[in-house]
């Protein structure tokens, strides 16, 4: 059993140097200029954690045809997430012995007191990516992709919310961070560019709803919450790898499987499974802010089942797509 476990840390670290019953495969090797040297030492390397150095022996010394190889992508990709700012045996770790159905804010606290490069986390994302789609993945390369989102997900938020890099939302919700809407200037006087048309009642605005407040000290871009939309689309598309690794009654996978649900309740279903910024929707942007707006799962206390005028509404000032 120790066997197997030692091997499923490994298999997830993407860093395959040894088995529980065989050598390491280039122990022999004696060429240091062969592409087999070359690689085990990025794999050294990455053992070091020093992700930089790996990458660069891949990418700038590594023959090409020899860097195309599976394996080899996959440690790439493995130097890359290390560089985002995590290593996968940790995430799963902290899902497994602590979890949480507060998504959001668990995935922001994985990253904290870590570097964050979330360009690192973009191209270990590209180049799982290029290994073929979900269903001609291995099982492996899948939770891969869920971890990657994960990650997508914790250093996007991280990086405008944790500026303290403690692994907390730094302040109070709504006065010095929001989620809720995009702002356009300087914050303490920025206009966000998502309310419903004013004044009101008017059919852009049937229902009056008031202008969105002042932007708080952080807020969460557009841009930033299309990379999260983008992140859970990851963990969706790939769940049932996820689910392999957790518990049934893991509640983080509880609270994926529920968001999943929810989600497509707002957007359609399959329509929340965007797995790049592009393919994000304004049904799927707007469901993304509600979702990480509401309460038990996101960094506010409000209802997503409810509606403005409902004091309880998720984002009740943030512009319904299609109005």
């Amino acid at each position: 059993m120790k066997c197997v476990k030692q091997a499923f840390i490994i298999l997830l670290s993407l860093v395959l140097t040894t088995s529980c019953a065989q050598p390491n495969l280039l122990t022999d090797v004696s060429d240091t200029d062969s592409d087999d040297a070359l690689y085990y030492e990025a794999k050294k390397k990455l053992d070091a954690l020093e992700w930089d150095e790996a990458i660069d022996i891949i990418e700038n010394q590594i023959s090409p045809s020899y860097a195309a190889k599976v394996s080899v992508k996959e440690t790439l990709a493995g130097a890359y997430a290390g560089k985002c700012g995590f290593t996968f045996v940790d995430i799963i770790s902290g899902m497994q012995n602590s979890p949480s159905a507060n998504i959001f804010p668990f995935f922001v606290s994985i990253f904290g007191g870590n570097t964050l490069d979330t360009a690192s986390c973009d191209q270990a994302i590209t180049i799982i990516s290029s290994l073929g789609t979900v269903l001609e993945r291995t099982q492996d390369q899948n939770l891969f992709m869920t971890i990657l989102g994960i990650a997508r997900i914790g250093t996007t938020l991280g990086a405008k919310l944790d500026p303290t890099n403690d692994g907390v939302a730094d302040g109070v919700y709504n006065t010095d961070f929001s989620v809720c809407h995009n702002y356009s200037g300087a914050p303490g006087t920025a206009t966000a560019t998502d309310g419903w048309d004013q004044p009101g009642p008017s059919p852009q605005n049937p229902l009056a709803i008031p202008a969105p407040v002042v932007a708080p000290t952080r807020s969460v871009t557009d841009t930033e919450a299309k990379k999260v939309a983008s992140g859970i689309g990851l963990i969706f598309e790939n769940i049932s790898a996820l689910a392999s690794v957790l518990s049934g009654d893991n509640s983080t996978l509880t609270a994926l499987q529920d968001a999943l649900t929810q989600c497509e309740s707002v957007a359609g279903a399959g329509n929340c499974t965007a797995t790049n910024e592009a393919a994000v929707t304004p049904e799927l942007l707007y469901t993304i802010r509600v979702l990480m707006d509401a309460n038990g799962m996101g960094f506010g206390t409000c209802d997503p089942t409810k509606v403005y005028p409902d004091a309880a509404a998720c984002c009740p000032r943030l512009k319904i797509p299609g109005f």
